[in-house]
């Protein structure tokens, strides 16, 4: 019997992409060629396989190929930012800017998108500042005074060295996120009349006040594309209060005036931006490695689900949450929360997906 012929143009796009990747990996961009009698949208999936080997100059040939008929394809976009980024080419930040644009907010690759955009900001026009948080032990929860059932049994634990920005994301910091990326405004879920930016455009007495009416996702969102992370609980506690026990940032005094902005009456109305604090307002209530106003001013999402049971059963080293819930972690208390409120083991939550007056972010990231 005669051994079956297959032509060319039969041959299925997964041996195809295996010969391609087998040949390309001795091949360089200046000898490679693309592969004959694919059609654009197949030669799109070759160049995304190859970036994924790690083989992006030559991808980036097949993808110059592909969109000779293909422009303004998504995934054609996606994996030319990819590798322009990572092949170091200042092209890079303008191709994931307009994929950020072309896509939907709701791409499952938004995210690692975010973070090859932080690849390319090498000067940015509001970089984050962090101060760093050493590894070790701490204690951490509250036990008696102002603390609820949530916040106990008191543990110890160790975390490894990370770091935490020295203040919340401010409202400038958030605006050049929103132009580099085309991520929506920051906007309050429930009342226009709690939103302090004009549209898109920043009223320049706002700009060093807190950024507010984000979710959770807005604010992942924004920690990524800035090259960080939202911090954890057990980071966020360590850097509000050190190893020392204290149950504010500033110690153990009450809260006053010149240590955090909170409510002195126990209903608080908003102001619009006068009910705000402007970052390095309260020196007086900076925390024990340099982070300010993490007592007051806004709350700030962390990564966590909460789980008001969770400290019973929590790790020992670099906990992380539960694997899953119902409302995400909010810390630190806010202008609208009276001075009970303000202590470092408080634990609160909210639904991730609302944006709300009172709620803002800190990032952190990994030490290296």
């Amino acid at each position: 019997m005669r051994p079956m012929v297959t032509s060319p143009r039969s041959t299925p796009l997964v041996i195809v992409i295996g010969l391609a990747l087998l040949g390309a990996a001795s091949a360089q961009a200046d000898d490679y060629t693309p592969i004959a009698g694919l059609s654009a949208k197949d030669r799109a999936v070759l160049a995304a396989n190859m970036a994924n080997q790690g083989q992006c100059r030559n991808a980036m040939v097949e993808v110059a190929e592909a969109m000779k008929e293909l422009h303004d394809d998504e995934m054609l976009v996606r994996i030319k930012g990819i590798c322009e980024t990572e092949l170091g080419r200042p092209e890079g930040k303008e191709t994931v800017m307009k994929w950020l644009k072309l896509a939907p907010q709701t791409h499952p690759e938004r995210g690692k998108m975010l973070a090859q955009l932080a690849k390319t900001q090498a000067a940015r026009e509001s970089p984050l500042e962090w101060v760093p948080v050493p590894e070790g032990e701490f204690e951490m929860g509250g036990e008696g005074g102002h603390s609820t059932t949530d916040e106990g049994p008191k543990h110890k634990v160790w975390l490894d060295a990370f770091l935490i920005g020295t203040y919340e994301v401010t409202n400038a910091q958030y605006h050049a996120f929103v132009k580099a990326t085309g991520h929506r405004l920051p906007e309050n879920c429930c009342d226009p009349r709690y939103n302090i930016w004009k549209g898109d455009l920043l009223p320049p007495d706002v700009e060093k006040l807190p950024v507010i009416n984000v979710s959770w996702d807005d604010a992942t969102a924004f920690c990524r594309w800035g090259g960080a992370r939202l911090p954890t609980e057990a980071e966020w506690e360590k850097a509000a209060r050190g190893t020392d026990g204290r149950i504010y940032p500033w110690g153990n005094d009450p809260p006053s005036g010149n240590r955090a902005n909170y409510s002195f009456d126990p209903v608080s109305m908003w102001e619009g931006p006068a009910s705000l604090a402007k970052r390095n307002q309260y020196e007086f209530g900076t925390s024990p490695y340099g982070a300010l106003e993490m007592a007051g001013n806004v709350w700030e999402w962390v990564q966590d689900w909460y789980d008001e049971n969770y400290y019973k059963s929590s790790p020992a080293k670099n906990p992380k949450g539960p694997e899953k819930g119902e409302g995400r972690v909010i810390r630190g208390g806010s202008w609208r929360n009276t001075a009970d409120m303000l202590h470092a083991s408080n634990r609160n939550k909210h639904v991730p997906t609302e944006r709300r007056v009172y709620i803002g972010i800190r990032c952190a990231k990994d030490a290296k």
